[in-house]
């Protein structure tokens, strides 16, 4: 009897805990949230979130379907290039948004968000930026993986919780996006 109890309890916990990061996603749909549900899924299923410590995080629109948010998370393996334009208050010169979570780091760009003293700060302990030396360095260090998986995410815009996701080494754009229902959402 006791055993019985043991096992179902375990089963009901493996399943409340697999379940967990869907129900921590957000549905609305304000600017960084697709980026933010992206980066709760891949830090609880992501196979790639264990190898890595900071990964580049872009957002994109699909031109084809407006209804659709697609979201990367990637290793990031470039410095990020520190010139004299890129100061505190300076939009555009880096990447000014970031999440930290569990000794790793996400950043991505917002044009309409200023480089903070704490991102800085956050790029330079994860040792990102690099000085361009007077205006001497154009392009950062960086290279290319074409065999480097990354995780794409496509959402829905009127309801976040609604997404899939792919593994690929492929960009977005470069194989045909996974088909969501997102009509049905709106017509609710």
């Amino acid at each position: 009897m006791g055993k019985d109890i043991f096992i179902r309890v375990t089963i009901l916990l493996a399943i409340v805990s697999c379940s967990t990061p869907k129900r921590a996603l957000t549905q609305s749909s304000s600017e960084n949230d697709p980026i933010k549900n992206a980066i709760i899924d891949f830090s609880n299923t992501g196979k790639l979130y264990k190898k890595d410590s900071v990964f580049s995080v872009e957002m994109l629109g699909l031109s084809n379907d407006k209804n659709v948010i697609a979201v990367r998370i990637g290793k990031n393996n470039r410095k990020l290039l520190l010139t004299k334009d890129a100061k505190v208050g300076s939009k555009g010169k880096l990447p000014s948004r970031y999440i930290e979570k569990d000794g790793k780091l996400f950043f991505w760009w917002d044009d309409d968000y200023i480089l903070t003293a704490k991102a800085l700060s956050i790029f330079n302990k994860y040792d990102l930026l690099q000085d361009d030396k007077d205006g001497a360095i154009k392009i950062p260090d960086s290279f290319v993986d074409d065999s480097q998986k990354a995780v794409h995410y496509y959402f829905c815009k009127e309801d976040l919780s609604t997404y899939k996701k792919i593994i690929t080494n492929k960009g977005i754009g470069y194989y045909d996006a996974p088909h969501l229902n997102c009509n049905n959402i709106l017509n609710k």
